[in-house]
């Protein structure tokens, strides 16, 4: 692995931790083990560093699209998208789309374009896997399917931040509960 793969990894570790304000160069330096100025070789600011790994984030999305083409519409694509989030759920960290959005406001221009992209990304994967399951009648909903794409997200990513307290079930009953709603038949 590259000394810049290494640096995306422990930048998303960090950002799914503590935010992407959480944290410095500094942080990066102790967890890898190498000099600032090799970070600053790679990325030579911060907001460098945001628009890489929105970039990163951006082919998460799209690998896991790839793989959701492998499966059935409906229920089997919906919960393969919200079992991608088990591990953050399970290590009580936020997600890395929403980490970014809340710092977003302190961002610059550039990194801000990235991040709306990057949160474009995933709502238009969440909503082409809820197109797919209704027009295989295998999830049900009277709602415009981008904006249900918009609540199931937040429903989701809400409840990765009120696991993260104990007694830390909030995300695999908040998953449950979406999987039902969206898979009983009116």
């Amino acid at each position: 692995m590259s000394t810049r793969e290494k640096i995306i990894l422990l930048s998303n570790h960090l950002i799914q931790q503590r935010g992407f304000q959480g944290f410095s160069y500094a942080d990066l330096e102790a967890g890898i083990g190498i000099r600032k100025a090799s970070i600053h070789h790679h990325f030579p600011s911060k907001t460098d560093l945001g628009i890489a790994y929105c970039d990163y984030k951006r082919a998460d999305f799209k690998a896991l699209e790839a793989a959701l083409q492998k499966l059935p519409a409906g229920v089997p694509q919906l919960q393969a998208y919200l079992n991608a989030f088990a591990d953050c759920a399970a290590q009580g960290q936020m997600c890395g789309v929403y980490a970014m959005l809340s710092d977003s406001h302190l961002f610059s221009p550039a990194l801000q374009t990235a991040v709306y992209q990057l949160a474009q990304t995933e709502q238009q994967l969440l909503q082409d896997i809820l197109v797919a399951g209704q027009h295989q009648a295998a999830l049900h909903f009277a709602q415009p399917p981008a904006e249900l794409a918009m609540v199931v997200s937040s429903a989701i990513k809400g409840a990765l931040l009120l696991n993260r307290i104990p007694p830390h079930g909030a995300y695999d009953r908040a998953a449950k509960a979406i999987v039902d709603w969206l898979s009983i038949a009116p």
